[in-house]
């Protein structure tokens, strides 16, 4: 699933109206190399999908940034 979550991450980077991804982005490539930080990206992105889907929630973008403001940490070692 992260594999098929990268082209969007990738087109989030990109888009304007989600600048906090492209920071994350940024932040994470100070230590990371760009692919293991835009995986850890599609990871945080998975979990707020998997809830979209599996509990059929909206998406939930202030999750989503508060997982992206958690990396490097895994999704599900936040705290």
């Amino acid at each position: 699933m992260i594999q098929d979550l990268l082209p969007a991450v990738r087109e989030q980077v990109s888009a304007p109206e989600t600048a906090y991804v492209k920071a994350c982005l940024e932040r994470l490539t100070e230590k990371l190399e760009e692919q293991e930080a835009l995986e850890l990206i599609a990871q945080a992105l998975a979990v707020v999908v998997n809830e979209m889907v599996v509990g059929g929630r909206p998406f939930n973008p202030e999750k989503y940034r508060t997982l992206l403001k958690d990396l490097p940490l895994l999704p599900d070692e936040s705290p």
